[in-house]
């Protein structure tokens, strides 16, 4: 059962990741090249297809946030993933019928989901931080930052019952708003570039 285990853990933890890459990211070299090294948007905007585009921004900061989102899921998941090889089996201390691989595979795919749209809303809310829509994009990114991350420590709560369902619809809370607030500004962006 351990190979089902880890085999079921690593699709459900990279698939969206895996996803992203071969369906948008590595179809364009230039996307490739922005995901491993970063370099600065004027540069970037040169060698672009649509160099004029109002969209690049976006799509820098959705490449530069699946880079990220990639980083930090690969760091933060493979020694638990690798650890479900083993014979034995940790369960879940809130949710009896889950086992730990599984709740952090689930967490660890909410979070590299986040990261790809909280880059995409810093990046929005860092260009315009002289408006107040941008000064409350940067402290959105911050603070549900915060609310997912303590939203997880439900996942090992052994007085909550089902701590980690909590979690799980807190973080896909956090990433419902962050994509209405990222939709929003796409959608102000093509009613700019319709006029």
């Amino acid at each position: 059962m351990s190979l089902y285990t880890f085999f079921g853990c690593l699709l459900v933890a990279y698939s969206p990741i895996i996803s992203i890459f071969f369906l948008y990211i590595g179809r364009n070299p230039q996307h490739v090249l922005l995901m491993v090294a970063r370099r600065s948007e004027k540069g970037l905007n040169i060698v672009s297809s649509n160099c004029h585009s109002p969209f690049n921004r976006t799509i820098f900061a959705f490449v530069t946030g699946f880079g990220y989102a990639l980083t930090t899921s690969l760091v933060s998941y493979v020694s638990t993933l690798v650890e479900s090889i083993g014979p034995g089996v940790m369960m879940c201390s809130s949710c009896p019928q889950a086992t730990t691989f599984f709740v952090s595979a689930v967490t660890t795919s909410l979070f590299s989901l986040l990261h790809i749209v909280w880059m995409m809303v810093a990046f929005e809310g860092y260009t315009t931080i002289r408006k107040p829509s941008g000064i409350l994009r940067a402290l959105w990114v911050i603070i549900s930052h915060f609310g997912a991350s303590y939203a997880t420590l439900l996942n090992s709560s052994e007085t909550i019952y089902l701590g980690c369902v909590y979690a799980f619809v807190t973080c896909i809370g956090i990433l419902a708003v962050s994509v209405a607030l990222v939709a929003l500004s796409l959608n102000s962006r093509s009613r700019i570039v319709r006029r």
